[in-house]
């Protein structure tokens, strides 16, 4: 059996967590914008053989962990602060999270540190990334700005586009081998 884990993506409505999703998962983009109400839920087995290396394990850990697998269960969760409460018990459990904003929209960078408290509030001390989305569009985030909130909260962030396919995959990775690095 594979090593499993729940993965939470937060983030107002419209900053692309559907978007990264779709992206990552089924190697889509979809032009037009459906709101998430409550989550959405989709499963992807990880290809260990990018990130295995990257573990800080032992050699046998390392092979055990190639050999079986990970299996990561996205949730992807509506941004709407007014309705969360209805979603809070799909933070539950969770082992890892990516909390997105817009790199075009100030705001949704700014809420992020809603995102973040209601995340260590409900799952904890869990491994997370932060990930500005949209690069194709126009900034009102500056990288420095990104850097300094995820030194903030002492972690990687990464700037991606789901429409483009910029390092989509390599913040899931990142993420994937964070979360195995904090296996017990």
């Amino acid at each position: 059996m594979s090593y499993r884990g729940k993965v939470v993506l937060l983030g107002d409505p419209g900053v692309g967590k559907t978007s990264l999703l779709a992206r990552f998962v089924d190697g889509i983009f979809r032009t037009e914008y459906k709101q998430t109400i409550g989550a959405n839920f989709l499963i992807k087995e990880i290809d260990l053989k990018n990130i295995v290396e990257k573990l800080k394990f032992d050699i046998e850990t390392k092979k055990k962990i190639k050999e079986k697998g990970f299996m990561i269960f996205l949730w992807d969760i509506g941004g709407q602060k007014d309705k969360l409460f209805v979603s809070e018990y799909y933070f539950l459990d969770a082992v890892g999270a990516m909390v997105v904003f817009n790199i075009d929209n100030k705001k949704t960078f700014d809420n992020m540190d809603f995102w973040i408290s209601k995340m260590k509030e409900l799952s904890g001390n869990i491994p997370f990334i932060i990930v500005g989305n949209k690069i194709d569009l126009k900034r009102e985030v500056s990288s420095e700005e990104l850097a300094q909130k995820a030194k903030k909260y002492g972690v990687k962030f990464f700037e991606t586009s789901a429409k483009l396919n910029e390092s989509v995959n390599e913040a899931f990775e990142y993420l994937s081998t964070q979360i195995l690095n904090n296996l017990k």
